[in-house]
């Protein structure tokens, strides 16, 4: 059976185990609706957001960081099981795809400042299956063994049947990671990057790979052919992460999130609202966020996409903004429009 034709089955099957439920389009440029008890999720309130100045990843960024989560109040974690989840999707050693093994070490370090009980770091990358070269590769193995945690593969994990409340992606029960739904809290440590179907890749979508590729196949297939943009939500209201913090101190423009190059923004950003987070640092690549479909979705279910709802502390957008050379297909919808259709 060709490629093409497995899926296209694939998704069929998901359909019809997804009665009652709507299923999104595809392609990455639909707006979805959404209901008064959909709506009514959405965070109440003013987010703040930290835009942290840091143009090396040789500096020592953990009382930093520790000051400016005072700042912002982030939620408490002491004598909590905290699930780390960075971003390992790829890896090639000329270009900035997974999070910073430095940004690792912060984390974690920051964490136990925090007073976090148990600390695991989590991931199951979307391309590469040979997570172990994964871990060597990027450094991130010696930053777990260095900081005396467990690292976890996702894509393997025991799994647990969820409730997909919210349903965008029209599948009414999603299968889990045990690791991820049994943490008392996860953060999100996502790479800043572009990327070819929703435009933007942070601490929202970072969530993917969380999905299991045991269940869901490499690249998480059918939950690409279910939408991205549906199925982000739909993992930021199972997962409920506490707070995100985003690697953007070299981050990737171009046609991201595999094939993008460096371009050096020279900062970290955290916030516990991952939808404002996004949203600020998509503003700091110059792409439009009221036309990114999961930006639009978010701002009305999750969280805020409106600057005026939006309390910077600490740096500007102006003190970053770079014009980031977008990926192809936003240029050409034909392509876009394709790859949704193939799952590719």
């Amino acid at each position: 059976m060709k490629r093409r034709d497995f899926l296209k089955l694939a998704a069929t099957t998901a359909a019809a185990g997804a009665a009652g439920c709507k299923s999104s389009d595809p392609i990455e440029t639909k707006i979805l609706e959404v209901s008064a008890i959909q709506a009514a999720k959405k965070r109440a309130g003013r987010s703040s957001v930290a835009l942290i100045p840091c143009d090396s990843y040789d500096l020592d960024m953990v009382s930093i960081l520790k000051d400016y989560a005072a700042k912002l109040k982030l939620p408490d974690v002491k004598g909590q099981r905290v699930v780390v989840k960075p971003n390992m999707v790829e890896f090639r050693e000329d270009r900035p795809i997974h999070t910073n093994p430095r940004v690792l070490t912060w984390a974690i370090q920051l964490l136990k400042e925090m007073g976090a009980g148990e600390i695991v770091v989590a991931e199951g990358p979307g391309h590469m299956r040979d997570t172990e070269f994964l871990l060597e590769s990027m450094g991130i193995g010696d930053v777990c063994q260095k900081e005396n945690v467990r690292f976890v593969d996702l894509n393997l994990d025991d799994l647990v049947k969820v409730e997909n409340k919210e349903c965008f992606n029209g599948l009414k029960k999603m299968y889990l990671p045990k690791t991820i739904m049994d943490a008392d809290c996860v953060i999100s440590l996502p790479k800043l990057k572009m990327h070819h179907w929703v435009g933007v890749t942070c601490s929202m979508k970072n969530l993917f790979g969380c999905v299991p590729g045991r269940k869901y196949g490499w690249p998480k297939n059918l939950i690409h052919i279910k939408g991205i943009p549906a199925t982000i939500i739909d993992l930021q209201h199972m997962i409920k992460p506490a707070f995100a913090i985003v690697d953007a101190v070299i981050s990737m423009e171009g046609d991201g999130p595999i094939n993008g190059t460096a371009i050096k923004t020279g900062f970290l950003a955290m916030s516990s609202d991952l939808t404002a987070l996004d949203a600020t640092c998509a503003r700091i690549t110059s792409m439009p966020v009221e036309e990114l479909s999961y930006m639009i979705l978010a701002g009305k279910t999750v969280g805020n996409i409106d600057p005026s709802m939006i309390d910077l502390i600490g740096g500007k957008i102006e003190d970053y903004k770079k014009p980031f050379k977008q990926p192809i297909t936003f240029a050409n919808k034909e392509l876009l429009s394709r790859a949704g259709q193939e799952g590719s």
